[in-house]
């Protein structure tokens, strides 16, 4: 006679032969719970408060329990993935281990991000670290940044809608982005009792206008890149935005600080010297100069270490190796210190100037050695086939043998753009205003003494997120280039 089977084993049986349909999905869901239940659970014991509502819990033993829910959570994520994480005992050792690791960091982030820590004194000084001491304590000289502004909204706008993916997709967060701005550029930017000289109302309209911008673009070449022919969307991405692009920074450069010509031409009125610049503003102008002129130095270096000139590849090797050798941290000191002697005769370059040459070139140096790693992985039958067709050796390096080399480097290049990025931060160190330096100086203010770990963590998330977009941006290139895996590399 066979014996009944219990509960407790119809549900044993369930467990062990259960998969949900959708592992990712279930992933992302349980992570999600477990970081509400931590907050859940903290709040309740620190501040008996649940987002808006105060002490919807009147007792703490409600604490504990929304903390078992989040270890419940963690949990289920090792039993979706139990094949690989419990397979062998050392498995298990290391599972636990790092399991207790990131629930006590995401317990202690999350306790210090929304009880511990005081914003205010991000939120009061948000101005300056975006834009600096003197856009802060000058706002008629504003309005020079919002041309900018507006062909940035314009490039991603366009940018984003010739990829030909659904709408949503980019519509979704350019509207929470844009409810963001809003509430961070148009709130009260001083305590109350204060005076304060900002212009609330000439900053939402110009705001407004350039997110209208960008919806405009992004909806126009939707809508006309949809349906278009492959080769029209590659012309577009390929040339037309790099183009727009470099004119963008070109254009921002002299609507800050206008050439002598203009001014003495009536044009424009004399601008803001770049001396002057500051915040996040100004390490997004040094990235951008030193990615855009790097770029160049790169391509010029790359060819000429190959060359078989030694009148070109001497002078190149040198350059790399020397520029190559020594840290950024020094370049930037000999920047500051030693290079106006060397410049000053020719051209009376001020710090932000000099800081923009010398991250160009360490850039450019580190650029030419992956470039001449992509020329080198070219088949020399490439080179051929271009001469037997006519092409001169310029055209043939230009523009069959260097978009080869930079597809295969994609990778690599974006990887570098990205440590420039960073590498901005260091400029800090020459005493120029950026928003780091700015971060240091902040908690000097009276009323925000010893506030040093919110402003530096603060300065260091914004980097850290432009990095996180820099990188899904550079996956999203290698995508649409067909190098995720050798297979589709191979079919492109």
């Amino acid at each position: 006679m066979s014996k009944s089977k219990s509960f407790a084993d119809y549900l044993s049986v369930w467990f062990s032969d259960y998969e949900p349909v959708d592992k990712n999905l279930h992933t992302k869901l349980a992570f999600f719970m477990s970081l509400i239940c931590i907050y859940t659970g903290l709040s309740i014991q620190k501040s008996r408060s649940w987002f808006f509502w105060d002490q919807p819990f009147d007792s703490l033993v409600f604490g504990d329990v929304f903390i078992f829910l989040s270890l419940a959570s963690f949990a289920y994520l090792s039993y979706l993935y139990r094949d690989n994480l419990f397979n062998n005992r050392a498995n298990i050792i290391t599972t636990i281990i790092c399991f207790y690791i990131i629930f006590n960091f995401l317990k202690g982030a999350i306790s210090f991000v929304f009880f511990s820590a005081n914003w205010e004194v991000i939120w009061v000084n948000r101005r300056m670290l975006t834009l600096g001491p003197l856009f802060t304590s000058q706002g008629e000289e504003v309005w020079r940044l919002w041309p900018t502004v507006y062909l940035i909204g314009i490039l991603l706008g366009s940018g984003y809608g010739s990829l030909g993916e659904k709408r949503q997709k980019f519509l979704v967060p350019l509207t929470i982005f844009a409810i963001c701005s809003v509430v961070a550029a148009t709130a009260n930017i001083r305590p109350e009792g204060t005076i304060s000289y900002y212009d609330y109302h000439k900053t939402l309209y110009r705001l407004l206008g350039a997110l209208i911008a960008t919806y405009a673009s992004f909806l126009t070449t939707h809508y006309y890149y949809k349906d278009a022919e492959e080769y029209q969307v590659n012309v577009f991405q390929s040339i037309t935005l790099p183009v727009l692009g470099v004119a963008t920074f070109i254009l921002t450069i002299i609507v800050l600080d206008p050439p002598e010509w203009i001014v003495e031409r009536g044009i424009m009125e004399e601008g803001v010297s770049p001396g002057l610049w500051g915040g996040l503003f100004l390490n997004f102008i040094l990235s951008s100069a030193a990615i855009v002129l790097g770029f160049g130095v790169g391509v010029a270096l790359a060819f000429g270490r190959r060359s078989s000139l030694p009148v070109f590849s001497w002078p190149s090797i040198a350059i790399i190796e020397t520029i190559r050798s020594g840290p950024l941290v020094a370049w930037l000191f000999i920047a500051f210190i030693l290079l106006p002697d060397f410049l000053n005769p020719v051209w009376e370059a001020d710090t932000v100037a000099r800081t923009i040459l010398i991250l160009s070139l360490f850039t450019g140096c580190y650029l030419a050695e992956i470039l001449r790693g992509g020329l080198q992985a070219v088949p020399r039958g490439q080179q051929e086939a271009a001469l037997s067709l006519g092409l001169s050796t310029t055209q043939t390096n230009m523009l069959i043998i260097l978009p080869q080399a930079i597809r295969t480097t994609m990778p690599a290049i974006v990887s570098n753009m990205i440590g420039l990025w960073k590498d901005t931060s260091l400029i800090h160190l020459l005493g120029v205003h950026d928003a780091f330096q700015i971060a240091k100086v902040l908690p000097a203010q009276w009323e925000f003494v010893g506030l040093d770990a919110e402003a530096l963590l603060f300065v260091g998330m914004i980097f850290w997120i432009v990095s996180f977009y820099l990188s899904k941006i550079s996956q999203r290139i290698e995508k649409n280039l067909g190098l995720k895996n050798e297979s589709e590399g191979e079919m492109t």
